[in-house]
């Protein structure tokens, strides 16, 4: 017996080593441990992991010739010039500073170049630092105008622009909320909005309450469904319809099966970082039942 205790005890052993290893290369922060919460019947909480900054260390940072030039840069408007200056003096850094430029980067509100330098370090789950919601009076009025939780329209910023209102995508989706101007000027036209010209869906003002209004119009049209809504404000309101089940289809199941990985991953994260925002709205862990629904 002692024999076998032994070698039980080994076979114990190997089987923690590996849930270790397991543990400490795959999430537990994402769309399907928030999925697993729910199946067990249990409110999900993120768990964070705040960077250990330190403030004077920032300060004396801030004060490097290339990150004195990048803050320059930024305040008089010329945001596409920043980040060369910035990617400059940050490579002379030592690994230890770099994450400490996180913090400089968070501290001057320029939250794309904290969230990217976080990103190549992989560095993640510093909710506080990375999921800042900025834009408060123009998410609060696109909510009051769509009827969209403030949360639901934060992530889709976060996800879409990463916070830069100046930002425009190769398919010509411009502004925090990624909108193309054909649609910012159709659903302008439904609220009663002046139209948008390009430069104009830059401003936040214009295209928050835009974007969020457009994003209700798919809700509406997909039956009160966010989840193919949102695969719809990716990938077109035509696609996401082919891809409707015939039966009701369980949530995560038909996000699985959404043909197009760019759009799978757009949905599975616009979700996952509602949640954080709720989370760090509310202050405690998500109940997270209505994922659990059906898509139809």
């Amino acid at each position: 017996w002692r024999y076998w205790a032994a070698r039980s005890a080994e076979a114990l052993g190997r089987r923690e080593q590996a849930r270790e290893q397991y543990a400490a290369v795959v999430p537990t922060d994402n769309w399907y441990a928030v999925l697993a919460a729910a199946r067990l019947g249990s409110p999900f909480a993120p768990r964070p992991e705040p960077l250990a900054l330190d403030a004077a260390r920032i300060a004396e940072l801030g004060t490097r010739p290339g990150f004195v030039r990048a803050r320059e840069l930024l305040r008089v408007g010329l945001e596409h010039l920043a980040p060369a200056e910035w990617a400059r003096e940050q490579a002379t850094l030592s690994a230890a500073d770099q994450r400490q430029a996180i913090g400089l980067a968070a501290q001057w509100g320029w939250h794309f170049q904290a969230i990217a330098g976080a990103a190549r370090q992989g560095m993640f789950n510093d909710y506080r630092l990375l999921y800042p919601r900025p834009y408060g009076g123009e998410v609060g009025a696109a909510s009051e105008l769509s009827g969209l939780p403030t949360t639901l329209i934060h992530a889709v910023i976060r996800q879409e622009s990463l916070y830069q209102p100046y930002a425009v995508s190769s398919a010509n989706a411009i502004g925090l909320m990624q909108l193309l101007p054909a649609t910012a000027r159709r659903t302008a036209t439904a609220l009663g909005r002046r139209k948008p010209t390009a430069a104009a869906l830059m401003q936040p003002a214009v295209n928050v309450p835009l974007g969020a209004g457009h994003l209700r119009e798919l809700i509406t049209r997909f039956d009160g469904q966010v989840v193919p809504a949102l695969a719809a404000y990716n990938a077109g309101p035509n696609a996401a319809r082919r891809w409707l089940p015939e039966q009701p289809l369980d949530t995560d199941r038909w996000v699985e099966n959404i043909p197009f990985n760019e759009t799978r991953a757009y949905v599975q994260r616009v979700m996952w970082h509602s949640v954080v925002f709720e989370w760090l709205t509310e202050g405690k862990p998500q109940d997270a039942d209505s994922w659990l629904g059906t898509v139809r």
